[in-house]
C-alpha cells in the first residue's frame, strides 16, 4: 500500500509532506517506543497517538516508511521541525488507532 493510499483511506492530512507513493507492507502499532526499536518488521507505518519528538527519533532508527499520529494528535513545532530534518513523513488522522487499524488491515502485501 502507498502512503497517499493510506491517508485516502484513514482520512488522515500530511503534517510533513512525503512521496506518497512509498510503499510500506505493514503496519507497527504502539504509543511504547521501546516496543517498537525491537520490531523486526520492514517496510512498515507506524501508528500511534504519541506526538512527541521520540517518535520520530524512533522510526528513523527503525527505518520507517513514515509515522500517522491516531487520535487527531497535531505536531508540535519541534516535532514536525524533527520530522522535517529527518526526512520522515508525518501524517495525523481524527480515527482512534483501532479504527486505524480496521482501515489498514488488508495493507500487507508482497514487497
Amino acid at each position: 500500500m502507498t502512503l497517499s493510499e493510506c491517508a485516502d483511506l484513514v482520512n488522515a492530512s500530511w503534517i510533513v509532506p512525503g512521496d506518497g507513493s512509498i510503499e510500506f507492507h505493514d503496519v507497527v502499532v504502539s504509543d511504547l517506543m521501546s516496543d517498537v526499536l525491537v520490531t523486526e518488521h520492514d517496510d512498515f507505518l507506524l501508528v500511534t497517538s504519541l506526538a512527541s519528538e521520540q517518535v520520530v527519533r524512533t522510526a528513523d532508527i527503525v527505518d520507517a516508511r513514515a509515522v500517522l499520529l491516531a487520535n487527531g494528535k497535531q505536531a508540535q513545532p519541534a516535532l514536525r521541525n524533527l520530522a522535517e530534518t529527518q526526512g520522515i513523513p508525518l501524517l495525523t488522522s481524527e480515527l482512534s488507532t483501532f479504527d486505524i487499524c480496521r482501515a489498514l488491515a488488508g495493507c500487507k502485501g508482497h514487497p
